[in-house]
Formats: C-alpha cells, sequence, structure tokens
C-alpha cells in the first residue's frame, strides 16, 4: 500500500534505537543458546525479559523513523508485551533469588496471554485500518485515507486505556518486586549478585515509569514514545555490561598454557597459602563467588589464579569451588544439629541459587542425591 507520505526520519534517536533493538535480539538468541551453570531457568526468563524488551524498542524504532509505512502488519505488533514485563522482571527476581520454579508461576503471564488474544482483532484488521492507527498514534493531524473494519477490534474498549493499564500493571509488579527481595527465602543470607541486579533494575522501572508520566502528559498520542524506548536501550546495554564484566553467567572454564608466565613457585605458594585462609573465611559460600572476584580478594590476577590452581592443584577455578562447595554440603548433610533444614535451605548455605542445580552438582561429585547422602548419614551407612 502506498502510504500517502514520502516520510523516512534517521536522527540520534533513530540510531541509538535500532543499535538496542539489534542488541536485545542478539542478547536473546545468546541467552537461548548458552545455558548458565549456577541457575537452570533463569536464562530462559532473561531471554523472555530481554526478547520482550527488543520487540517494543523494535516498533517504536519502526513508528518513529517512518519505516513502519512499508510493514504497516506489524503495526502495534508489541502491544500485548506490555503486560509481560512486570511478570517477566518479577519470575526473574525469584530465579536470581535462588527461588526454583513452580506451576503456579505461569498465572502470572495470564494478562499478558489474555491480551494477546483480544488484540488479534486489531492484528487481523485490513492494512487499511493499521495505516490509519499508525497515522492517529504519530501523524494525528495527517488526513486519513478510507477503511473498513474487519471486526470489532476493541469490544472492551481497552485500547483507549492501555497506557493506563500499562502502568497499574507494571507498577503492581515493581511493588511485588521490592516485597520479594525484602522476604529471603529459607536461611537465604544477603546475596551480592543477586542484588547487585536487582537494585539497579529497579532503579531503571523508577525512571521508566517517571519518564512515562511525563511523556503522557507532554505528548500527543505516541510522539513521545522514543524517549521510553531510548531508556529501554540504556537498559539493555546495562544487561550486556552486568554480562560481560565478571558477572557468574558466562566464566569461561577452559585450560590456558602458562609457558610464558612471570608467576615464581614461591609467588604460586604464596597465592596458595592466601587461597587457605580465603577458604577459612568459607568464601564459597557466597553465590557471586567467581574467579575475578576471588582474585581481587586475593590481590592477585585472574590468569595468575587459574595457573596456580591448574599446576599446583589440577583443578580448574569451577572444579574447586564446586569441590569446597559439595564438601560444606556433606558436612551440614551429616550434622545431627541440622537436618532439620531443606535441601534447598542448605543449597542456599553453600552458594548454590537453586535446588536443582546444587543436587545435579552434588550428584556429580558424589554419584548420589542430597537426600540420599543425608538419609546414609543418619542410618550410619556411609
Amino acid at each position: 500500500m502506498s502510504p500517502g507520505l514520502n516520510y523516512f526520519r534517521f536522527d540520534l534517536y533513530t540510531a541509538i534505537l535500532l543499535v538496542g533493538a539489534v542488541q536485545g535480539f542478539f542478547l536473546t538468541l545468546l541467552f537461548l543458546l548458552r545455558r548458565p551453570h549456577r541457575q537452570p531457568y533463569h536464562h530462559l526468563l532473561l531471554a523472555g525479559f530481554v526478547g520482550t524488551l527488543a520487540c517494543i524498542v523494535l516498533e517504536i524504532f519502526l513508528c518513529y523513523s517512518g519505516l513502519m509505512f512499508q510493514m504497516l502488519p506489524l503495526v502495534d505488533f508489541s502491544e500485548p508485551l506490555n503486560y509481560a514485563v512486570g511478570p517477566l522482571t518479577y519470575l526473574l527476581f525469584r530465579s536470581l533469588g535462588g527461588r526454583d520454579w513452580t506451576p503456579r508461576q505461569w498465572l502470572h503471564l495470564l494478562p499478558f496471554l489474555f491480551y494477546f488474544l483480544y488484540h488479534l482483532l486489531f492484528m487481523v484488521q485490513p492494512e487499511a485500518v493499521k495505516y490509519n492507527a499508525y497515522l492517529g498514534a504519530y501523524f494525528p493531524d495527517a488526513a486519513r485515507i478510507p477503511a473498513r473494519l474487519l471486526v470489532d477490534p476493541d469490544p472492551l474498549y481497552l485500547s483507549g486505556y492501555d497506557d493506563w493499564l500499562t502502568l497499574v500493571h507494571i507498577t503492581s509488579y515493581i511493588i511485588a518486586c521490592f516485597w520479594l527481595i525484602r522476604q529471603p527465602s529459607g536461611t537465604q543470607v544477603a546475596n551480592a549478585y543477586f542484588y547487585s541486579w536487582t537494585r539497579v533494575l529497579l532503579y531503571f522501572y523508577a525512571a521508566m515509569l517517571l519518564l512515562f508520566l511525563f511523556v503522557s502528559f507532554t505528548f500527543r498520542e505516541d510522539l513521545g514514545d522514543h524517549f521510553l524506548a531510548a531508556l529501554l536501550v540504556v537498559q539493555l546495554f546495562f544487561i550486556s555490561y552486568k554480562l560481560f564484566t565478571g558477572s557468574a553467567f558466562f566464566q569461561p572454564v577452559v585450560q590456558v598454557k602458562y609457558e610464558k608466565s612471570a608467576l615464581s613457585d614461591s609467588a604460586k605458594q604464596d597465592l596458595l597459602h592466601k587461597l587457605k585462609l580465603a577458604e577459612e573465611e568459607r568464601f564459597y559460600t557466597q553465590p557471586s563467588a567467581s574467579l575475578p572476584a576471588l582474585a581481587r580478594q586475593l590481590s592477585t590476577s585472574p590468569h595468575y589464579l587459574s595457573q596456580s590452581l591448574n599446576e599446583c592443584l589440577g583443578k580448574s577455578f569451577f572444579e574447586y569451588l564446586a569441590e569446597l562447595r559439595i564438601q560444606e554440603a556433606k558436612a551440614i548433610l551429616s550434622d545431627p544439629a541440622r537436618q532439620h533444614l531443606k535441601i534447598e535451605e542448605v543449597a542456599e548455605q553453600t552458594g548454590y541459587l537453586s535446588k536443582s542445580a546444587f543436587s545435579a552438582a552434588f550428584k556429580k561429585q558424589t554419584g548420589q542425591t542430597p537426600g540420599q547422602y543425608r538419609n546414609k548419614a543418619i542410618t550410619g551407612v556411609l
């Protein structure tokens, strides 16, 4: 369909939105292809969360740049995703806090599913209807073209209140997230890895709500959406930064050759002595334990620490970390005074973010589940 308007805009905001959308879809693919070792499902929630933001940014990019005239079937395609942002954030917080998935968590996505099905009434409309809808949102003063509705696209009159329904929905989940991080599960202690994510994400949402109110009272229709999308792009960049600057998601497990290393034997022994002191402080029980973090604590480099572990102990950092954690878990499970602890509580006390990740690591080390090990310890079979 000829748009009737020869309009295309490429400025700083257009470039920012394009880069953000591309980065968002790249991160989504990365999360889907790479399974982090700590938590069995938070990478899927991150994939859904980042993919949702990327789709929202992509639609605003198409609308703001004018390219939507060439892709009219996609008009408002991301609107139902407004009701996925809040639940995905909340579920991601649960996951990063070490809580396991339960079937009732699917209930959080029911508003999204309902609005998705409801929005299909608009998505099946002819291109002329979508053309007019796009004009009304981004060119409110432009003349419309004749268009005939296939079906009533809004029988419940929800579309006119979509922005405010979205605001209430997301705000409710932000409140739920604040409540969640103040209610640790079981014996969970302060988790720097968890709170470093949640704190900044909540700051982003607070800024987003303030910007939403500013845009709603300052601009007509959707004319200020590019400001909101730019903040979403900043959030995507934050996620990228967080992942690739020492977080616990993608720590590599590789064997490195150290022929050219300047680390002497005496320096290795000194480093191992410091390592023993760190073990006495039980650094390994922190979920945020990582090779870079431990190296900083020992005042050395990750390269030197990795070399010392490989050459002196014959282990990679993750093998070394897993052994310490499982040793701690075995001590807890065989302690009569701590038989009342649930398996997930033992997992939390030994540095794991979920029961399933702990059980998998424990069975790999011992050949039996934590429950089996505890039962044998109680009966004296061990």
